[in-house]
């Protein structure tokens, strides 16, 4: 009963504690992060170390008993990796040391070969890199489904610059889209980026304010398409399309093509970088073999 008590009382002065860093953490001083919560064997765990593995509570109880399940588990994992080092054969031992040395190189290494490949993105992704790619091989990227361009806009009937605005989005050059992008405010619907190829899903999606049978007649129509309904005027050009077998345009593969490219000049660049480290090493007397 005496040594519950004990404990109880412990356990709500860390709690104390607990919440005045982890409630609010202004005014915490290094004393007070590195104040000794609990030993296990030659272990020990500081406030600090507590404080890394929460982000914060929701109430005093709901601290205590987190915290409190934390301390366990800390306490139950140190001790048991003690005894571990007692009881297991000395064989066993140094082929887990082994195991866990080798491990945490291949963490070192690899963390620092994806820093320094990131820091070579430019180079090792460039449109040049890119183009060249797809040209290449560009009989590969048949495509297995129709593509299109298109464009579109809505905007209520009653709209002013009804007459401006479709005038304008039939010719549609330079001066054109500005005009049609100032107004982008008034359409209850637009897409303007022509230069996207999408297929037939995508573009059922987004020509959701049609129905399936305008749908139908859109994909089969050259060029300029109207509707209207008793709310909208709707306004639609198909721009191009590609039938199935036709080769993929490159913007349409890109994405595809630089997961490629970058997979296969990674693999490149990785056995240069390693291959370069070992040959500087070896100038520079770093590694030698005796």
């Amino acid at each position: 009963m005496k040594q519950n008590f004990r404990l109880s009382l412990y356990l709500w002065g860390l709690l104390f504690i607990l919440t005045s860093v982890l409630l609010s953490c202004d005014g915490v001083n290094s004393s007070d992060s590195e104040r000794l919560i609990a030993r296990a064997e030659n272990h020990y765990l500081y406030l600090s170390d507590v404080k890394r593995s929460f982000d914060g509570f929701t109430s005093k109880e709901d601290s205590l008993i987190r915290v409190t399940k934390f301390i366990d588990e800390w306490a139950r994992q140190k001790l048991l990796y003690e005894k571990s080092l007692i009881n297991l054969p000395e064989e066993k031992i140094t082929q887990l040391n082994d195991l866990v040395n080798n491990y945490q190189s291949d963490l070192f290494m690899n963390a620092y070969r994806e820093f320094v490949l990131k820091s070579s993105m430019d180079t090792l992704m460039t449109e040049g890199l890119i183009r060249a790619f797809y040209e290449e091989t560009k009989h590969n990227f048949k495509l297995k489904e129709p593509v299109y361009r298109i464009r579109y806009i809505s905007f209520p009937l009653d709209n002013v610059d009804q007459r401006e605005i479709t005038k304008r989005f039939k010719k549609f050059d330079e001066n054109d889209v500005v005009f049609l992008d100032s107004l982008s405010f008034q359409f209850s619907n637009f897409f303007l980026s022509d230069s996207i190829w999408l297929n037939e899903v995508e573009i059922r999606d987004q020509l959701f304010f049609l129905d399936e049978l305008q749908q139908d007649r859109f994909l089969k129509t050259p060029n300029y398409y109207e509707v209207k309904d008793s709310l909208a005027l709707y306004l639609l050009t198909l721009v191009d399309c590609l039938d199935r077998g036709n080769i993929a345009p490159l913007s349409y593969v890109e994405n595809t093509i630089k997961d490629i490219v970058f997979n296969k000049r990674k693999i490149e660049f990785l056995r240069s970088f390693d291959n370069d480290i070992l040959q500087d090493a070896i100038k520079t007397k770093k590694f030698e073999i005796y």
